[in-house]
């Protein structure tokens, strides 16, 4: 049998995308993934078509949370019809595309769902803050709710 594995970090990453960051109370909710590209962990996901639904960021459709990490998918993200946990209050990890600065408000690009703190043509996250700061783009906290 060939070796799977033949090297290894001597330390683990600090973060990952989507990980639920601390044991503080949270609320993940149940969706299915409706887009035929599936939603990537610590994304945005915004409403589907149906009630029970949700695709990745679009421009005309409302924020309905953040995807969460689940290291049981094979393919590193939720695929079409997965179920989906999808945070709605609680402290995730995401990528921010710019420096952002704890207590900065979240924005995201509709057309793309990239995380910021610019406000200029982007949609605001009610109720969610920064909680973590960066020098530039990188992993950092988000507090939802």
């Amino acid at each position: 049998m060939p070796a799977i594995q033949t090297t290894y970090s001597a330390t683990h990453a600090r973060w990952i995308e989507g990980m639920n960051l601390n044991m503080e109370p949270s609320v993940v909710v149940t969706r299915l993934a409706e887009d035929v590209e599936g939603i990537g962990f610590g994304k945005v996901c915004v409403q589907g078509t149906a009630d029970n639904q949700v695709v990745d960021s679009e421009a005309t459709a409302k924020f309905a949370g953040i995807a969460v990490l689940d290291t049981t998918r094979p393919s590193g993200k939720y695929d079409q019809y997965d179920n989906v946990a999808v945070m709605k209050k609680g402290v995730i990890v995401v990528q921010a595309s710019v420096a952002v600065a704890v207590g900065d408000a979240v924005y995201y690009i509709p057309a793309t769902g990239v995380l910021t703190n610019v406000s200029t043509g982007n949609t605001l996250i009610p109720n969610a803050q920064w909680d973590t700061s960066t020098a530039g783009a990188g992993l950092a906290a988000l507090r939802l709710g």
